[in-house]
């Protein structure tokens, strides 16, 4: 899983249009999209992928359309042009923002990756959190490409990402936040806590 959650970052980064890929992770139990433009094929009758070097040029264009790219656990494109139909408010953002996270906070057996056409950032976001916010003018190495793919296929519960630490502690923003790249961290539960109480004793 971790490594289609790689090719979807690969794909979303430096995409000028903005975009937004739905990973499932899971078999998911509800029903989060209108079903649109799932007429893709390659000749042989089989899905696009991800995972596969050829399909990507077509699958990136495509992402520049406006909805959502749904890709399966196995790496597939189900449907482009997607309408997601849950939101909610992501402070400063527009509509992908807002589906991106409220579509991640209803359905936890997705992930949702984004880029943003205002101010050129790749975010994530799982279970309702913006996981990590990538500027596209930070270069990221494959390594950490990886980590951040298997931060977000781990459990939620099991860690808490923080960035701008101040920020998440003053609730400026109502999400959780993230990794900024410059001088990224990763904080367990524990932790974040004890930094959480530090700024409130100031």
């Amino acid at each position: 899983m971790d490594k289609i959650i790689e090719e979807c970052l690969n794909l979303s980064t430096n995409q000028k249009e903005g975009c937004c890929f739905v990973v499932e992770t899971e078999k998911v139990k509800t029903k989060y999209y209108k079903d649109y433009n799932s007429d893709i094929f390659k000749k042989n009758g089989k899905h696009l992928s991800v995972l596969n070097k050829k399909d990507k040029t077509t699958i990136k264009h495509l992402a520049s359309l406006d909805g959502a790219m749904i890709i399966d656990k196995k790496g597939r494109l189900l449907h482009y042009g997607a309408t997601l139909i849950y939101s909610d408010k992501f402070v400063g953002h527009g509509k992908r923002h807002a589906f991106a996270l409220g579509t991640s906070k209803k359905i936890p057996e997705i992930v949702s990756i984004l880029s943003s056409e205002e101010d050129k950032h790749t975010r994530a976001f799982k279970s309702g959190i913006c996981i990590f916010d990538i500027d596209s003018s930070t270069k990221l190495s494959t390594s950490k490409k990886q980590i951040f793919a298997d931060i977000l296929s781990a459990p939620i519960s099991k860690t808490l990402i923080a960035s701008g630490i101040a920020t998440s502690v003053l609730t400026l923003n109502p999400i959780p936040a993230i990794i900024t790249i410059s001088g990224s961290y990763v904080i367990v539960s524990e932790g974040f806590d004890r930094l959480k109480a530090a700024f409130k004793k100031k």
